[in-house]
Formats: structure tokens, C-alpha cells, sequence
């Protein structure tokens, strides 16, 4: 299949950045560290994640003083006033601004109807029918769509500049992609005709006896063996109901695969050195190109970059020189030194096996492509100022893309 290419140059001007790939690559933490980036030059920032986790607030070194407030989901929480004093330098934002939101799929069905009924009584008629109900559960269990119909309904919107979105781990963040796709299909023309042959209420042959003519008995007739028979005015009026609901959600799932394929819509794949996560990195770029999508490049986190001093062959006899002067005892100077040699060996060799993969990385995001390598620190990044500096790496990294 077709895709569009998706050049770094770009990645500044992005109005969606969907962040995949992998858990425990640093997702969320780099998630945190773009949208910040964003918010510096002056723009008006959203970053939502769907992690189950829910870590954006802590990667972005909040340590709030109401947590239930701050985490209530589905709900954008102002976020940079409270960081402004930690960033360095602290730099004049301008206009710029930070939002944080997580969304909570028990909700987002129910807030999903709200946003595609605006007459009150229709959406208290889904929302309150039984049958509506009893297929809640499933939508909650599915927070694919409720997260994609989120955003699409944040970008018509058009109070934010960007979009950061940190999807869930790679094997969920595939549903997450084919979500509208599938629901589009679902919903065909066929599925449309049915539901448009459920008189609305008020015209002649309305409610059950409607349902119960041409066409419609032989599916009735399974519904009430499903949910029993005292349950078919229920059923009725949900068919009579979602008869305006379905048509806009098709025409909302369209949207929102359409705007993952936008010019302005970028993929970055996050990932980590290792045969494992090159591997995980490998297959979601290949999923997302199969699926018309173009991914922008990578973001390597977790690099390791030896200093000057171990990039040649250690001598022993020069290790335990530099252990002796440093006060060492003479009888574990030859044991010492023979460990430090091991250890500076094994760093190389490791190294070398992230050069590697950095190298196939670039390849694979080619000309023009984004690559970029983040140095391994000690533990995670929890402070401001480092998130800011990887934020800074990024788009700066973006403005000097893979070339070949």
C-alpha cells in the first residue's frame, strides 16, 4: 500500500504527534519531553496519554498538591505554571501552553454520545436504555475509539497547536490504529439502510411494530431469544435511538482515520537498544507503512556512549598504575585491574551493538528520515530540566534529519 512520506523538517509544524512503540522504552517519558518542547516555542500544547499506567504527570515532575484533581480523566489540566520555574533559564513562553489529559474509557462512551447527539432527550434515550447499557461494558473494555474520537473531536476544535498522544504498548497501539478503519467498515451502507427502515417516533408504524415488519422480524425475533422478550421495546427503541447516532459515528471514524493519515499527522516510533526492541521497532514501522501510514523516523532511547578515555583497548598494567596512585591495595592491584579490563571490553562491545542497531535505525527511516539517539542516564528522567533538554534534542534532531 501507498504511503505518504513524513519528512523531520516537518516534525516542528506537526498538529498530531502519535508517539508508539513498545512498552518500557521510555514512551510516555518522551511523550512528556516533546509536548514540553512544543510549549516552550510558544504553542498551545495537549498531551493525552491512553497508557493504563497513567505516568505522564509524574514524567512531567509534578508533585501536585490535590493528585485527584490533577488526574481527573478526560479533563485537560493546565500543567506549565507549575513547571515554568524549572525549565532553564526560564524561558519568556509567550503564548505557549502546556495541557495534560488522560482518558478514562468507563467515560468515554457516555461523553462519545454527548458530543454526537447535542439534543438532550435523544441522548438521554442511549444513555439511559438498557440495552445501551448492557453493551457498556465492552466499549469501556475497548478504549481504541474512545481515545481516536477524543482527539478527532480535540482537533476540530482547534484550541490546541499540537497534539502529543502517547499510545498504549505496541500490541494494543495496532488496535488502537485500525480502530476507526474497522468502525467505518462496520458501519457500511448496508448496516445504515437497516437501521433507516426504524420508523422515529411520532411517524406511523413506529417503535416495535415497525422493527417487526419486512426485513426487520427474523433479526428481532434473535435479539429477543438473546435478551429475552420483555427486553424488545428496549431493543426497539435503542435501534430508534442510535438511528441518528450511527451515521455520525461512520462519518467520525472516517474523520478520525483521516487524520491520522494527515500531512500534519506525524508517527514516532520510540524504541531501545536491544535485538528485542530493534525487532518491536522493526514490525510497527512495517505495520504502520501496511497501513498507508508513514512513519517520521525513530527515537532511540537508553544509547550508550562511552567516554573519550574507553573507546581504545584498556591496558592493564596502565589500569593498575592509575590504581595504585588512587590508593588502592598493592595485593588487589592485578585483580582489580583485570575486572576494570573485562568491564571496559563488555562497555565496547555494547557500544558497539547500539552503533549497530542506531545505523540499521537510520537506514530504515531514510533520507530525510528522523534518528534519534538519547544517551543513557542513570535511572529514569524525572526532573524538568532534563525532560526539556530531550524535548530540545528531539526537534533539534528533526531539523537536522538522517541523510545518506
Amino acid at each position: 500500500m501507498k504511503h505518504a512520506v513524513r519528512l523531520a523538517a516537518d516534525l516542528p509544524k506537526a498538529g498530531l504527534v502519535v508517539l508508539a512503540g513498545s512498552g518500557g522504552v521510555g514512551k510516555t517519558t518522551t511523550s512528556a519531553a516533546l509536548a514540553l518542547a512544543y510549549a516552550v516555542q510558544g504553542k498551545r500544547v495537549l498531551v493525552l496519554t491512553i497508557d493504563p499506567a497513567r505516568r505522564l504527570l509524574q514524567a512531567l515532575g509534578l508533585q501536585p498538591d490535590n493528585p485527584e484533581q490533577l488526574t481527573a480523566p478526560n479533563v485537560a489540566h493546565e500543567v506549565l505554571p507549575r513547571l515554568r520555574h524549572l525549565l532553564p533559564g526560564q524561558p519568556e513562553l509567550g503564548q505557549g501552553s502546556l495541557h495534560a489529559m488522560m482518558l478514562d474509557p468507563s467515560t468515554g462512551a457516555i461523553a462519545m454520545v454527548e458530543r454526537l447527539l447535542p439534543d438532550q432527550a435523544r441522548r438521554d434515550d442511549v444513555i439511559n436504555n438498557r440495552i445501551y447499557k448492557a453493551f457498556l461494558p465492552t466499549l469501556q473494555a475497548s478504549p481504541d475509539y474512545m481515545a481516536l474520537e477524543l482527539i478527532c473531536e480535540l482537533h476540530q476544535r482547534g484550541q490546541y497547536d499540537v497534539l502529543v498522544l502517547d499510545t498504549p504498548p505496541m500490541h494494543n497501539a495496532l488496535d488502537f490504529l485500525r480502530a476507526g478503519h474497522t468502525l467505518a467498515s462496520f458501519i457500511n451502507d448496508r448496516v445504515l439502510k437497516w437501521f433507516a427502515k426504524v420508523p422515529l417516533p411520532g411517524k406511523k408504524a413506529g417503535g416495535l411494530s415497525g422493527l417487526l415488519g419486512t426485513g426487520g422480524s427474523v433479526a428481532m425475533s434473535v435479539l429477543g431469544r438473546l435478551f429475552g422478550a420483555e427486553t424488545l421495546p428496549d431493543v426497539a427503541q435503542f435501534f430508534v435511538a442510535f438511528q441518528e447516532v450511527l451515521p455520525r459515528l461512520r462519518d467520525r471514524a472516517v474523520a478520525t482515520d483521516a487524520l491520522l493519515r494527515a500531512d500534519s499527522t506525524h508517527f514516532v516510533v520510540v524504541t531501545a537498544p536491544g535485538e528485542t526492541s530493534l525487532r518491536e521497532a522493526r514490525h510497527l514501522h512495517h505495520v504502520l507503512h501496511s497501513h498507508g501510514i508513514g512513519t517520521t523516523g525513530f527515537v532511540v532511547n537508553r544509547v550508550l556512549q562511552l567516554p573519550d578515555t574507553l573507546h581504545g583497548p584498556t591496558d592493564e598494567a596502565h589500569l593498575r598504575s592509575a590504581l595504585q596512585s588512587a590508593g588502592a591495595p598493592a595485593e588487589q592491584l592485578t585483580n582489580w585491574a583485570a575486572q576494570l579490563h573485562l568491564a571496559g571490553d563488555r562497555l565496547r562491545h555494547l557500544a558497539h551493538a547500539d552503533a549497530q542497531h542506531l545505523k540499521s535505525l537510520r537506514h530504515l527511516a531514510g533520507p530525510g528520515g528522523l534518528c534519534v539517539a538519547v544517551p543513557q542516564h542513570e535511572g529514569d528522567l524525572h526532573h524538568v530540566a532534563q525532560l526539556a533538554e530531550l524535548g530540545q534534542l528531539v526537534l533539534g534532531a528533526a531539523a537536522a534529519p538522517v541523510v545518506h
